[in-house]
């Protein structure tokens, strides 16, 4: 049987498709089996790139809040930041082997954008074409609808501490959260 290795991710966008909208960041944290229970790993990866698409939405910059001119400034080329997440996931798999498997909530979002930008420059996606999505897990699991998936629910059905609301929609922090719901649902017996 082959051995997963999750990685949840999450982006935050200046818009809600990739090609006419930027990827502004990304979040990722590796979920790992330990001592019988699925935990996040410490190790973290965050990056915000540099526009390459003309498009920005007023409210999907007002979600995440991170403002076009420091992008365009200080952000990585968008690239660089691809090959680094791809040295992150390879860094993780030279500790242990396996298959990796993308996770997010709301999957289809957020890997729709990672996948078309490895696709742009020719980076290898090591997340494939497959992707997880915690809110269909949680479902699942949970036995509850779609529109009850929502992160907020998910805390209190699973237990878990609560979102700092100043943190949210960082791509970081958003991929750690996520990390925990996926543990919790994981975990849950």
């Amino acid at each position: 049987m082959s051995r997963e290795v999750f990685f949840c991710v999450d982006i935050e966008a200046s818009g809600p498709v990739p090609g006419l909208f930027n990827m502004v960041s990304i979040g990722a944290v590796p979920v790992s089996h330990r001592d019988g229970s699925w935990r996040p790993e410490e190790d973290r990866f965050y990056v915000e790139l540099k526009p390459i698409a003309p498009g920005f939405d007023p409210d999907a910059m007002r979600v995440h809040g991170i403002p076009r001119r420091r992008l365009e400034t200080e952000g990585t080329e968008a690239a660089e930041a691809m090959r680094r997440l791809a040295e992150f996931v390879a860094a993780r798999l030279r500790k242990e082997s396996g298959r990796v498997v993308f996770v997010g909530h709301n999957a289809a979002f957020d890997w729709s954008f990672i996948s078309y930008y490895f696709q742009l420059y020719g980076i290898a996606n090591p997340f494939g074409y497959k992707a997880l999505d915690s809110k269909s897990l949680a479902m699942g699991r949970l036995r509850i609808g779609w529109f009850e998936t929502h992160k907020d629910n998910l805390e209190t059905i699973l237990g878990l501490p609560p979102q700092d609301a100043s943190r949210t929609h960082r791509a970081d922090y958003d991929a750690h959260y996520q990390a925990l719901i996926l543990c919790g649902l994981l975990n849950r017996r």
